[in-house]
């Protein structure tokens, strides 16, 4: 009957592929021979699965549309992101999953460019080569989106279109709450940044996105802490919900059970983990991160017309602005930051940071965090297909099995649930079900499908020269083919290490060299021994005549502690739940005088801190030292202990690295230094402007140490800690001076 048909010789190869894909699988089934790695050989044993980052929600209208990995990968790769979620902010009790964090935060990086490369060229990667002008440009083309966007919802809504966040409190309700593990984790995309050991020239970049971290922990006012607002919101829905950073807060019975709200919480605690090795990544994730959102903006409306308290939402529509807000500041970031790369090291080290800021960028514009309300949300085969993959192998698919599917009358052979005849009836392929099913079924077909790897997939190699089915799909469909089979595994991370022009470094490796005085973090996995508490009556801050700072001062011992000791407390605030408490705002506030911040006001500073001519910290006042003493300058932390060696300083190093074990200790030890700071103020290794500014650092530490102390009085035991680290760190700056 088909030798009647008039068709021509592309039409027959059509044809002909099946009935010959048929014969090769039936073939290479009965050997049973066929042999492939489905995992890579430097994958752990313990490591996360990665599935793809699912498609950003979608709204057409008023309908929502996600893409949802299949249902047990999701909850596995769920319960794992929890379990890591959990640890993450409890880090120095877990060390041991750094090594399978970065390898996870390299394959996200992989994931979210492979999925960038196969949509338009509109977005970020459309700036091949950096310049001031064309990121402004693109950032407020961005921002102008968002807006029209925002006006043609109005529009929809005025003309009585229905919510298009969720359709009443019940909903409402749900949505706040699944929408929690995010909102627990807010700013800590920024929590590792500008540690002690970033490079000396480094920490203007530096300091300048830690202000955006700052404002959102509220510049030390837990009533304006954006992880505190949130968590006000959702006391009087869930009011039983444990603390973000507490082991049970990842347990089923909350059922907090939205994954790609998991993934995206996650993946805010991984991005700045390794600052020295990522900042270029940090910074442009930040840059996306902080822009405006249509779905806030969505949120607001919709939240006070159910008659929410939503200035958790508002508050970001306005700090977040691109003017003198979060969007402005992310931006002005990144262009300091590769301005300082092309003047010190070149153009070509410039563009090759630029697309490292084009990788954070575009993970923070792939994830998903925000859940799709259950009414909104479409089905799986609404959905489908769920990626442009799966959009061009249906169409391929589509079109060749209208012109063969009578050759398979006689084939038993069957692909999962159907036999390939039963698969092949046009009418039936119609259906998007069906054709979901069948991509269901093929992709488990394992001897024929390699997740991931379609160089070691059966399929791959019959249609290429020399397999049984070359010629039956043109170049190009070979090329889609292999693209849905490399989507369905996990990214392969080479392509970040490829795009951004870097070696790749195996996790093993990087672990095994670090050096506590450049590297971060590095928490030993046995901890640094913690002095014996002692009792001792001090008051919260001695005397200034308690240092002599006019005596000879021996510079070699005042400078590695000079350097070191601004870790003390910097640890305490990398996890936006910890950071709820009197006390952790106490010292986000003395942080912010070491650093040479301005002084908290009742608004925030915003691009005036940006704007700043100069930020003068405790780094730049111990330049100035030995500027004046005519010693060579340090580069680093490393550098100053290289040249002034000091076990106690190393020692300070290793105990910051454990916040929650050594807190108290800690708060004694920075105690002890206010005073050296204090003494130190009319030193004449600095000048009269820097004796001054050191002079008020000292009395905004001491007001935000004077808080920790009252609190600490309360507790006998903890008070002994405390005099124990104050008595420790008196005796080492006593010793400076003769």
């Amino acid at each position: 009957m088909l030798a009647s048909i008039n068709v021509d010789t592309p039409f027959i190869l059509q044809a002909l592929f099946i009935a010959i894909f048929a014969l090769a699988f039936v073939q290479a089934t009965e050997t049973g021979t066929i042999r492939f790695l489905r995992n890579r050989a430097r994958r752990r044993k313990n490591e996360l699965p990665r599935g793809p980052i699912s498609e950003a929600s979608y709204v057409d209208g008023d309908v929502a549309t996600l893409a949802v990995p299949d249902g047990k990968r999701a909850a596995r790769e769920m319960q794992l992101h929890k379990d890591l979620y959990f640890k993450l902010q409890n880090l120095e009790k877990y060390p041991d999953v750094l090594p399978q964090s970065r390898d996870l935060l390299i394959s996200l990086f992989s994931e979210a460019l492979e999925g960038a490369r196969n949509k338009s060229k509109s977005g970020i990667l459309s700036i091949e080569r950096y310049t001031r002008e064309g990121l402004v440009n693109f950032m407020q083309k961005e921002n102008y989106k968002t807006t029209q966007q925002w006006e043609q919802y109005l529009a929809r809504r005025k003309s009585g279109r229905p919510k298009e966040m969720f359709r009443d409190r019940e909903e409402a309700n749900w949505w706040l709450k699944q929408y929690v593990p995010v909102k627990y984790v807010d700013g800590a995309w920024l929590g590792h940044i500008n540690k002690i050991a970033t490079p000396f020239a480094l920490r203007r970049v530096t300091k300048d996105a830690w202000q955006i971290l700052s404002e959102e922990l509220g510049d030390g006012d837990l009533n304006k802490n954006h992880v505190n607002v949130y968590h006000e919101l959702v006391k009087g829905i869930e009011p039983g919900l444990p603390e973000g950073d507490a082991a049970d807060f990842v347990h089923p019975r909350h059922n907090l059970n939205e994954p790609q709200v998991w993934k995206g919480a996650v993946t805010q605690l991984l991005i700045s983990l390794f600052p020295h090795e990522f900042l270029p990544e940090v910074l442009g994730f930040n840059m996306h991160y902080e822009g405006l959102t249509l779905e806030t903006m969505k949120a607001a409306k919709e939240l006070q017309e159910l008659g929410y308290n939503a200035y958790y939402f508002l508050l970001h529509i306005s700090i977040d602005n691109a003017d003198s807000g979060h969007t402005a500041m992310a931006m002005e970031v990144v262009i300091r930051y590769i301005n300082f790369i092309q003047k010190t090291h070149g153009i070509p080290a410039a563009q090759q940071t630029w697309k490292r800021v084009q990788i954070g960028f575009l993970l923070s514009e792939a994830l998903v965090t925000a859940p799709v309300s259950p009414s909104l949300r479409k089905s799986a085969i609404e959905s489908f297909p769920r990626n442009m993959h799966e959009a061009e192998m249906i169409k391929i698919l589509k079109a060749k099995a209208f012109v063969a599917h009578k050759i398979h009358c006689s084939s038993g052979m069957r692909i999962g649930r159907r036999t390939l005849v039963d698969w092949l009836e046009p009418d039936a392929f119609a259906s998007k079900q069906w054709q979901m099913d069948f991509l269901n079924d093929l992709s488990n077909t394992k001897l024929w499908v390699c997740k991931g790897e379609s160089s070691k997939s059966k399929i791959i190699q019959e249609l290429s020269w020399g397999g049984r089915m070359f010629g039956s799909f043109t170049q190009t469909e070979v090329e889609v083919v292999k693209g849905w089979i490399g989507s369905l595994g996990a990214p392969d991370p080479r392509l970040y290490w490829s795009f951004v022009g870097r070696r790749e470094i195996p996790s093993d490796q990087v672990f095994q060299d670090q050096d506590i005085r450049a590297d971060y973090p590095v928490i030993s996995q046995i901890p640094a021994s913690k002095p014996q508490p002692m009792h001792s009556q001090i008051k919260p801050f001695p005397t200034l005549d308690s240092i002599k700072a006019t005596k000879s001062i021996d510079i070699s011992k005042l400078l590695p502690l000079w350097f070191t000791h601004p870790c003390l407390l910097e640890s305490f605030i990398c996890i936006p739940a910890k950071t709820t408490t009197k006390t952790a705002c106490s010292i986000i506030r003395f942080l912010r005088a070491q650093s040479g911040f301005e002084t908290e006001g009742p608004g925030v500073a915003g691009m005036d801190e940006v704007r700043r001519t100069e930020c003068i910290g405790l780094v730049e006042l111990g330049l100035e030292m030995i500027g004046k003493s005519g010693l060579p300058k340090p580069e680093s932390l490393k550098d100053v202990l290289d040249n002034w060696p000091s076990e106690f300083a190393v020692k300070m190093l290793h105990l910051s690295m454990r916040p929650i074990e050594n807190a108290v200790v800690l708060l004694g030890l920075a105690n002890s230094f206010v005073s050296l700071h204090s003494a130190m103020a009319s030193s004449p290794l600095l000048s009269a402007t820097s004796q001054e500014i050191l002079g008020k650092i000292a009395c905004r530490e001491q007001d935000s140490l004077g808080i920790c102390f009252e609190e600490l009085k309360k507790d006998e035991s903890k008070y002994a800690e405390f005099c124990t680290g104050h008595i420790l760190g008196m005796e080492q700056i006593n010793g400076c001076f003769s």
